[in-house]
């Protein structure tokens, strides 16, 4: 018997607040879709957990077993890209939780697994593992109505046109109050993009004016996380990219890409910032074709290749504080899209040091 005990009407879960009736309705679904796939493995018993949560917990035990295994409930209606990205970013607080969603597709089940974050779906998707236990249920079709739940907000802050205007702001804040047509040009946008947006920013509550009619931009952490998540949706797979090999794997190290009309991204870049990430993708962003780099360094066409070579979406001058990364807002991007546990680390560090 699944029992429930809510108050209130709303519980903060971190990436988003959630209605606690959608809550009780989602963790009733997942569970005994759990249940139905299981058959008869295991048991399960929700009851009052968590107080000051107002949510309940999991208590499940397999056949024949004396262990109980009690999980505290992390429930999120949808799980889109954006969610994501913020729960992979934050996997060391959901260590003894389970997260409860609608329906996760497999590349957003085999992402939270390798992050090593547990969850239920309403259709029977599921990963829990843990000493003495492991369950995983892959490959259970999404809801009918599914398509109503995933309907993008702020459609147009975070297009992909969108999303190379807000680069810009965010990256180089001074472009809050340059002429539209700069900022159009330093995104590679349509003029007319860059008015919606703005408006769009201030309808969203994210672009103040200030006194002497100064723009500034509120809730920037969280306009960044958002931004994160849409760019490894709508950005990335847009992306110009050509693959090479390189025999060396340490030839990057006494490299000055800037000279060259280049820069370093993803695992080098990071590496530059922390210490911390031993590269194994090197990426570089630049129009140039490098032909006296690859050459120097031995490098051949590989659609595998460790260096990848991609085509700037941006448009504006280098920061002499940056030397040869490209903004550190695009390093912890590409760091958190790839859903690596260690780069999604450095990417933390990144966010703490240089994006804070």
């Amino acid at each position: 018997m699944l029992l429930f005990k809510f108050i209130g009407r709303e519980v903060s879960v971190n990436e988003v607040a959630v209605d606690l009736g959608d809550a009780k309705a989602l963790i009733e679904q997942a569970c005994e879709a759990l249940g139905r796939h299981a058959q008869g493995q295991i048991t399960l018993r929700v009851e009052g957990g968590d107080p000051i949560a107002e949510l309940p917990q999991l208590r499940l035990r397999l056949k024949g077993g004396r262990k109980d295994y009690v999980y505290a409930f992390h429930p999120i209606p949808v799980v889109t890209q954006v969610v994501l990205v913020k729960l992979l970013g934050r996997r060391v607080e959901l260590d003894g939780k389970l997260l409860i969603t609608r329906y996760l597709n497999k590349k957003f089940a085999d992402q939270l697994q390798g992050a090593g974050i547990r969850f239920l779906d309403t259709v029977g998707n599921a990963y829990i593992a843990d000493p003495g236990i492991f369950l995983r249920v892959a490959g259970a079709e999404p809801p009918a109505d599914w398509a109503l739940h995933v309907r993008p907000k702020g459609a147009t802050v975070f297009n992909p046109a969108g999303l190379k205007v807000l680069f810009v702001l965010l990256a180089r804040p001074e472009y809050l109050n340059r002429p539209y047509r700069e900022i159009a040009k330093a995104a590679g946008v349509a003029l007319g993009t860059v008015g919606e947006l703005m408006e769009r920013l201030k309808e969203m509550g994210y672009l103040v004016n200030l006194v002497a009619g100064k723009n500034d931009l509120r809730g920037r952490p969280k306009l960044i996380e958002d931004w994160v998540g849409a760019y490894a949706l709508r950005v990335v797979p847009r992306y110009k990219v050509r693959r090479f090999h390189a025999e060396n794997r340490d030839w990057w190290k006494n490299v000055e890409l800037k000279p060259l009309g280049a820069f370093w991204g993803g695992d080098v870049a990071a590496f530059r910032l922390t210490g911390y990430l031993k590269p194994v993708e090197i990426t570089i962003y630049t129009r140039e074709n490098l032909v006296t780099l690859l050459q120097a360094h031995r490098m051949r066409a590989d659609p595998k290749g460790e260096v990848r070579i991609v085509e700037p979406f941006w448009d504006f001058p280098a920061n002499e504080g940056e030397g040869d990364n490209v903004p550190p807002l695009l390093v912890y991007a590409d760091l958190m899209a790839t859903g690596d546990p260690r780069a999604i680390e450095t990417a933390q560090k990144i966010l703490e040091n240089h994006l804070a």
